[in-house]
């Protein structure tokens, strides 16, 4: 039997790292709220991100460095939300093959997931270096384990993930402990969205049962 593949977004469903990117972004754009802030992850975040260009606080290449730097060592000792831990520890030790879909970089990422001690549960971590599009990694991910994509399962916490995944033909299931709530799932139907949780062990059960 092919192991299942399941397929994590990192910030905001492993790391409660949210609050970090918000005042970092916010930092450095004049006139964004946090609601505005929400609202680029319904879509390709990278892509969103161009829409508030004009709005770029004007800074040197040093303070932006800066900024950048003291972001990367925030975001660096961020916690795992509680349980994610041995949910995925877990899930790799029942044979399932864990992959990660994220928009970080690897400077923003592979230092977190090391200082956690997860690195290791993840077979494969495509990062922002490897594409700023995700429809294009999942098609990756599909290629590397010669899987129909429908047979994995994504788990994320932004709508514009779950668009993605619809158009890549991921089931996927969103949790409601990151960037967007519940209300923002429920804007519009995506017939890729088999479940929305509100808990790690909600969505423990979920995986558990099919």
């Amino acid at each position: 039997m092919r192991k299942k593949v399941i397929i994590f977004d990192m910030d905001g469903v492993l790391f409660d790292t949210i609050p970090y990117a918000e005042e970092t972004f916010l930092g450095g754009h004049l006139g964004v709220t946090s609601e505005m802030y929400k609202e680029l992850h319904s879509g390709n975040f990278h892509e969103e991100i161009k829409k508030y260009s004009h709005l770029k606080k004007e800074e040197t290449e040093e303070e932006v460095v800066r900024r950048n730097l003291a972001y990367a060592e925030k975001k660096k000792e961020a916690p795992l939300f509680e349980g994610i831990d041995n949910f995925l520890k877990a899930l790799h030790s029942a044979g399932y093959l864990l992959v990660l879909n994220t928009n970080a970089f690897e400077r923003n990422c592979l230092p977190l997931l090391e200082r956690a001690g997860i690195r290791s549960l993840f077979d494969f971590i495509p990062t922002a270096e490897i594409s700023k599009d995700k429809v294009e990694k999942f098609n990756l991910i599909g290629e590397k384990y010669d899987i129909n994509m429908g047979d994995a399962l994504f788990v994320t916490d932004a709508l514009g993930d779950v668009r993605d995944a619809d158009t890549a033909g991921v089931p996927t299931v969103a949790v409601t402990w990151g960037v967007h709530d519940k209300t923002f799932f429920e804007r519009e139907k995506h017939d890729n969205l088999i479940g929305i949780v509100d808990t790690v062990e909600e969505l423990r059960n979920y995986i558990e049962r099919g």
